[in-house]
């Protein structure tokens, strides 16, 4: 788990950040490896949890046997 600090940014920013989507961002917020707060409906991401944590890789979002997302290369298709 990452430690929480005071500076939160928009789910969309935080995923920028680190290269992914907002989707695998909201998925990081539910497992805990990430800090963030909902407020009006919406998302934030506590910027220090960002430098903390390892950015996910791409076989964090997609699993093997083609989740989807491989374009098509994986033979499987």
């Amino acid at each position: 788990m990452c430690d929480a600090g005071t500076n939160f940014v928009a789910i969309m920013e935080a995923a920028q950040l680190l290269e992914t989507t907002e989707t695998r961002v909201l998925m990081m917020l539910k497992k805990n490896e990430l800090q963030g707060k909902m407020e009006d409906d919406a998302w934030y991401v506590d910027r220090s949890s960002l430098k903390l944590c390892e950015k996910p890789k791409a076989a964090d979002i997609v699993t093997p046997g083609c989740g989807g997302g491989c374009g098509g290369g994986c033979e499987r298709h």
